[in-house]
C-alpha cells in the first residue's frame, strides 16, 4: 500500500456520506412523522398524537447526533488523507470554512430569517461543494501517480456529471432566497424537489468513486 493514510482517510470520508444519506431519510421521517401528529390534533387520542409527536422529535434527534458524528469522521478523514495527497488538505479547510459558515448563518438567523444570514449559509453550501471537487480531485491524481489509467478515466467522466449535479442542487437550492420576491410556493416546491433529486444523483455517483477510490488505493 503506497498511500496508506489517503486509503484510510478516503475510507472515514465514505463512512461520513453514507451517514450524511441516513441523515438526510431520518430528518425528513422525523419532519413528516412529527408534522403528521401535529395535524392529527383533535382526530386522534391525546397519547397517540403525543406519541407520533415524540417519536418524530426522536427521529430528528437521532438525525442531528448522527450528523455531528459524521461530520467529525469527515474531518477526520480529509486530515489524514492530506498527509499522502495535498489536495486533500484543501478539502480539510473547505470543510471547516463550510462548518463556521453554516453555524454563523444558523447564529445570524436565530432570531429571524435575515438576507445576511441566507447568504452565509449558502456560502457553506458553496464550500461543501468545494469539498468534493478537491476530493475528487485528489483522488484522480492519486490514480495518476499509480498510473491507473482506467480509474483516471473513469474518475474524469465522472467528475463532470457529479460536479454538475452538486451545482445544479446547490444552485436550484438558493434560487428561491435570491429571487423570493417574484417566484411562486409551488415553484419553490418544484425547485427543491429538483435540488434534491440533483443532490442524491450526485451523491451516490461520489459514493461509487469513493468506493473504487479505497480498493484502489488498497
Amino acid at each position: 500500500m503506497r498511500y496508506p493514510n489517503a486509503q484510510k482517510g478516503v475510507k472515514k470520508v465514505f463512512i461520513a456520506e453514507i451517514l450524511t444519506l441516513l441523515v438526510s431519510v431520518l430528518a425528513l421521517i422525523g419532519a413528516v412523522t412529527a408534522a403528521v401528529g401535529i395535524e392529527a390534533q383533535g382526530t386522534l387520542s391525546e397519547e397517540a398524537v403525543t406519541g407520533t409527536l415524540i417519536g418524530g422529535g426522536a427521529l430528528v434527534l437521532t438525525a442531528g447526533v448522527l450528523g455531528l458524528v459524521s461530520l467529525i469522521i469527515n474531518l477526520v478523514g480529509l486530515r489524514q488523507g492530506g498527509k499522502d495527497e495535498p489536495g486533500m488538505r484543501y478539502a480539510f479547510i473547505m470543510a471547516v470554512l463550510a462548518l463556521v459558515s453554516s453555524v454563523a448563518g444558523e447564529a445570524i438567523n436565530a432570531n429571524g430569517t435575515s438576507t445576511l444570514g441566507n447568504m452565509v449559509t449558502d456560502l457553506g453550501g458553496l464550500f461543501n461543494f468545494l469539498v468534493v471537487v478537491f476530493v475528487i480531485a485528489s483522488l484522480i491524481r492519486l490514480a495518476e501517480l499509480l498510473d491507473n489509467k482506467k480509474m483516471v478515466s473513469k474518475g474524469n467522466r465522472l467528475n463532470t456529471i457529479i460536479l454538475f449535479c452538486l451545482l445544479a442542487s446547490f444552485l436550484l437550492e438558493i434560487t428561491p432566497r435570491v429571487f423570493s420576491s417574484s417566484i411562486s410556493e409551488n415553484m419553490v416546491s418544484v425547485l427543491g424537489i429538483a435540488a434534491a433529486l440533483c443532490a442524491v444523483i450526485g451523491y451516490l455517483l461520489y459514493l461509487g468513486f469513493l468506493r473504487k477510490a479505497i480498493r484502489m488505493l488498497k
